[in-house]
């Protein structure tokens, strides 16, 4: 296929994620969890209204367990588009762009062939975890997309010798500190690493360079590190709480086994195709093996950590490399049919799923899934091989999923949301009513006296979900105080993953019974809302 030059290329690449990412992010009932819906949506919000840039506040505390660039980035959206989903999630969608863009100008440095790049930044299009991931407001993309940015414009820096590409690595990497901590460094570090174990780069060539790295190594701390000191010195107190929670969440050195169906997910349907593509690395040229390394560089620390699956967004970038160009030689099918298989039986279960209930949306995925086996289960161009799996994931994502239901809000509770204070307790739900209502809403873990005093004086709404309610009921009353229920709703609500959708203790007879009556209220999540009023 015909292949343009590297900087339209670019362009191109740029253009096309924003096609295939951008549908489907304004839906109400896509994909979501409880990193976006509780903190990511929320804080910007939050900092509108309180009119905080510097550190960013939630539910009146501020919000340093993580750095802020996310949350500024955020802000900004939502003052030039106003508050949405859309103007929240178009952020991700953009790191995601530059994410694709700078794998494909490694792919073309390191193969020295154009056409290596574009078939890379496809191949990542086409992964079930950037179609996923980048359409929530989260870290993990913008975290993996500058840091990948930064090795992108490092290599060009080793090639060209020209300082102001060093100097755009520093930013990069700044910003990535920014917006995860020294998580940035993963993605880049790991590259680093690739090219001194291959040859590619020698610890001579480093320290021939010693004083402009040095200078900008500088440079990486003044951006980076003036706003931690400045919330350290403002908050001393909870940074030594957030640093102690954050070390003890993270369980260091506990083997996660797991990581390896985490892998399954995020790089479906091209996993199996990279699996193969690894095995016969070994006996290819030195680009292969590098980006091995680079892979389990990337990869291997989180099988010692907890981890989520979204954590190897970053892994996605040599994966992505290392098919790219084994794809025009590979012969065999097996690999392709495995994962084609695999993304049809997670797309044919929620399509039944739909079906079966009454839902709709069951025949999104139906073209989309033919184009996908004649593209891969017999060998065809690589353009058809390449468009399938992004295409596939448009239709489960932005139509099929949504169909669901999942998180649906009634219009009428939006309306609550809009014109009446609501807090959110134990919960947060309705998840997604914030961002519906265009307001923060506060949440609250427990409530004590003087909460419900202030609740009461607003003549605020408490929505809580209904196996919360007798801790609910059990705190207004010690507290001096009656809460009067006002009305419910049933939903299914996100607990966790996007497929955790079933109410929290849902039985397997709770699923026997709702398929054999084709009713999802035995699955469903009951909200109830409160007024609070002296007792």
């Amino acid at each position: 296929m015909p292949v343009p030059s590297p900087a339209r290329q670019t362009l191109l690449l740029f253009l096309l994620t924003l096609t295939v990412l951008l549908p489907g992010i304004w839906e109400a009932t896509g994909l979501t969890g409880k990193d976006e819906f509780f903190l990511g949506l929320r804080t910007p919000m939050e900092m509108i209204e309180g009119d905080h840039w510097l550190v960013p506040f939630l539910d009146g505390a501020p919000r340093i367990r993580k750095p802020p660039l996310l949350y500024w980035a955020t802000r900004i959206s939502y003052e030039i588009f106003g508050i949405s989903l859309a103007s929240a999630r178009l952020v991700s969608v953009l790191f995601a762009a530059l994410l694709v863009v700078a794998t494909a100008g490694i792919a073309r440095r390191l193969a020295g062939q154009a056409e290596t790049g574009w078939i890379a930044g496809c191949i990542l299009l086409g992964c079930l975890g950037m179609a996923s991931e980048a359409r929530r407001l989260m870290l993990d993309v913008p975290v993996a997309a500058l840091s990948t940015a930064a090795f992108w414009s490092l290599l060009v820096w080793l090639d060209s010798g020209k300082k102001r590409w060093l100097t755009a690595t520093s930013v990069l990497l700044a910003a990535g500190f920014l917006t995860k901590g020294p998580i940035v460094a993963l993605v880049c570090g790991g590259g680093c690493l690739a090219l001194l174990a291959s040859g590619r780069l020698r610890l001579a060539q480093l320290r021939q360079q010693f004083v402009p790295l040095a200078v900008h190594a500088l440079l990486i701390a003044a951006l980076a590190f003036p706003w931690f000191f400045v919330v350290r010195a403002l908050y001393p107190d909870a940074a030594d709480l957030v640093l102690a929670d954050e070390l003890e969440s993270r369980r260091f050195f506990n083997f996660s086994p797991g990581i390896l169906l985490s892998l399954l997910n995020i790089a479906l349907p091209w996993v199996f195709v990279f699996i193969a593509a690894a095995w016969a690395s070994w006996k290819r040229p030195v680009p292969d093996r590098l980006l091995l390394f680079w892979f389990f560089a990337t990869f291997l620390p989180f099988a010692f950590i907890k981890s989520f699956d979204r954590y190897l967004i970053g892994s996605l970038v040599p994966l992505a490399i290392l098919v790219a160009l084994a794809l025009p030689e590979m012969r065999s099918r097996w690999p392709f049919r495995l994962g084609l298989l695999l993304a049809l039986l997670l797309g044919a279960g929620l399509a039944i799923f739909t079906f079966w209930f009454g839902l709709g949306g069951w025949y999104w995925p139906v073209v989309p899934a033919l184009y996908f086996v004649w593209a891969w289960w017999q060998q065809r161009s690589i353009g058809h091989t390449l468009a399938a799996p992004a295409l596939y994931w448009i239709a489960l994502l932005w139509g099929l999923f949504p169909a669901v239901g999942v998180n649906a809000v009634p219009d009428s509770v939006r309306e609550l949301g809009r014109t009446r204070d609501i807090a959110m307790f134990d919960g947060p739900q309705p998840a997604l009513l914030p961002i519906l209502s265009q307001r923060t809403h506060r949440h609250y873990g427990t409530l004590d006296r003087h909460d419900l005093a202030e609740l009461q004086a607003l003549t605020a709404l408490v929505f809580l979900e209904s196996k919360d309610a007798p801790r609910f009921q059990e705190l207004v009353t010690k507290a001096g105080f009656r809460a009067r229920q006002v009305d419910s709703y049933q939903t299914l609500a996100s607990h966790g993953s996007g497929l955790r959708f079933a109410k929290v203790g849902a039985t397997l007879a709770d699923w026997r019974k709702a398929f054999a009556a084709r009713d999802l209220a035995a699955l469903m999540t009951t909200i109830i809302w409160f007024e609070i009023d002296e007792s």
